[in-house]
């Protein structure tokens, strides 16, 4: 291993290296920030887990969700992620690093609240014994990590987040779309109203994509329990989104009547109006 240099010690156990003149990782271990200094050394013997942050997207993911998630929580989700890609050679795309740590935050922030609710994801084990196999261990190493209780039934949206994500980036095709799974169906059908409009992902606006990625797994887990988003929204709010982000609005009823039309469902009014809120953000229609 390279020598490594303290650039930030976030905590005791948690320190941002510099490894070599241009490269910079998150070293993790017992103690290992303990009256460290920028500039000090620290011996690899003392790093237990180390994130490699060898590019600028990963440098500025990093940032991103330092903003909003405390660190301890944000690098137990990044050894999830890197547990199912060595452990179970499970390919993933690169939002689950967002995702996965929001949901995972979130998850964290009700149970210490006491306003933890049981998933109401149904249990298809059966189906991705996998991504349920990395969901189980995933349980384990949070409530290891950062000595918490997250309950079994925890396990099952996890496992959703890594459904949703298999794949390899840059590829075509992530997967094969089984016809009868809510999840391929409905992010195939935003990709591909997405590639039509010319929409991607980078670096300006990776976050508010990872973002939409996450509504998108709440809205198939309420698709798949028949659950339905009762909350009431203003009814002038749909027209005034339509005279305002006309192109947000036309791309958002795309993707609603497509997924009706494919699913043989009928989505309520206010999933059309969030379609418009992420995707104003994405193209940033004025």
């Amino acid at each position: 291993m390279a020598l490594l240099v303290v650039n930030r010690v976030y905590n005791n156990n948690t320190v941002l290296v510099d490894v070599g003149q241009k490269d910079q990782a998150i070293v993790q271990g017992k103690g290992v920030g303990f009256q460290k200094r920028h500039g000090d050394n620290i011996l690899p013997t003392q790093v237990e887990r180390i994130f490699y942050l060898n590019t600028n997207e990963a440098k500025q993911r990093f940032g991103t969700l330092l903003k909003d998630v405390p660190i301890d929580i944000t690098m137990t989700s990044f050894a999830i992620i890197e547990m199912a890609k060595q452990t179970f050679h499970y390919p993933v795309l690169d939002y689950i690093y967002v995702t996965l740590t929001d949901h995972i935050a979130q998850t964290y922030k009700h149970i210490m609240a006491g306003k933890y609710q049981r998933s109401t994801v149904p249990d298809i084990s059966a189906k991705y014994p996998t991504e349920y196999a990395i969901a189980d261990k995933a349980v384990e190493m949070i409530n290891h990590d950062l000595n918490v209780h997250f309950p079994r039934d925890a396990a099952q949206p996890i496992a959703l987040h890594f459904i949703n994500a298999n794949g390899t980036e840059n590829a075509e095709e992530t997967k094969k779309i089984d016809q009868t799974d809510f999840g391929d169906n409905v992010n195939k059908i935003v990709k591909n109203v997405f590639r039509e409009y010319g929409i991607t992902r980078n670096i300006t606006n990776q976050n508010y994509f990872d973002r939409l990625m996450i509504h998108l797994q709440y809205l198939v887990a309420r698709l798949q329990t028949d659950e339905e988003d009762k909350r009431v929204l203003n009814q002038d709010i749909e027209s005034d989104f339509q005279k305002l982000y006309p192109k947000s609005y036309r791309i958002a009823s795309e993707i609603c009547e497509k997924i009706q039309k494919r699913l043989q469902i009928k989505l309520n009014d206010n999933e059309l109006i969030y379609f418009v809120i992420h995707i104003q953000r994405l193209i940033q229609e004025k």
